[in-house]
């Protein structure tokens, strides 16, 4: 076990060192996050008042696609020079490797999920209580953590295959669609004192289904 989680670690930091030094993730994923908050802001702020609507509609559209650029970039950094294939040779087991990729992955989404928040707040005038806020952070990161087990996945799946990365989020997007989902509710429960109750229970089901259901299928998605 040791070895195990030893080997998620340090996958887990390659991937952050990488970033420190690149910037590349982070960077391109959150002007592509905040472009979309600005499209928001510049077209329905004079015809939609309510500023908790318009700000969590902008929020979760922007986590999607901030999302899908972002796995996309972790993977696609790995497919180069055949960096994913030198990891395969490791002697540790492969399930490790994706549990690395996804802790690595839903951080990144995470840090740039605060970013949108704070940017809405800014250019959309989405203002919740610092009580909500952190209850939406904590949303944000289970939802991020849902997001990574699947996208890494996918993401390894379409360049292993060979396929074009526009098929990517045509692959992706359905299958976080109830991450979306339990996400926008779970945000505007917060936000009116809704009771939580099955919105909570479906991004914690979901988040853990797709994990195992990652670790169980890895081994075979980068063997294609």
């Amino acid at each position: 076990m040791k070895a195990f989680l030893r080997a998620i670690y340090r996958v887990f930091r390659k991937d952050i060192r990488i970033e420190q030094r690149t910037k590349q993730v982070t960077t391109t994923v959150a002007v592509f996050a905040l472009l979309v908050v600005l499209v928001f802001a510049f077209s329905f702020v004079q015809t939609l008042q309510r500023s908790t609507l318009l700000g969590r509609g902008a929020l979760w559209i922007a986590f999607v696609f901030a999302g899908t650029i972002g796995v996309t970039k972790i993977v696609e950094l790995e497919d180069r020079n055949g960096a994913l294939d030198g990891m395969l040779v490791a002697p540790v087991d492969r399930s490790a490797i994706y549990l690395g990729k996804v802790l690595s992955a839903a951080v990144f989404i995470f840090a740039v999920s605060l970013v949108t928040l704070g940017a809405t707040t800014v250019f959309l005038g989405y203002s919740p209580s610092l009580p909500t806020a952190v209850s939406v952070a904590a949303v944000l990161l289970v939802a991020a953590i849902g997001f990574a087990a699947i996208g890494v996945v996918v993401s390894v799946l379409t360049f292993r295959s060979g396929l074009d990365e526009l098929a990517l989020p045509v692959l992706l997007v359905p299958l976080v669609v109830p991450l979306l989902l339990a996400g926008v509710e779970l945000t505007a429960a917060l936000e009116s004192g809704s009771p939580l109750g099955g919105w909570l229970r479906l991004l914690g089901l979901y988040t853990g289904i797709v994990l195992l259901a990652g670790v169980a299928t890895f081994e075979y998605v980068v063997e294609t």
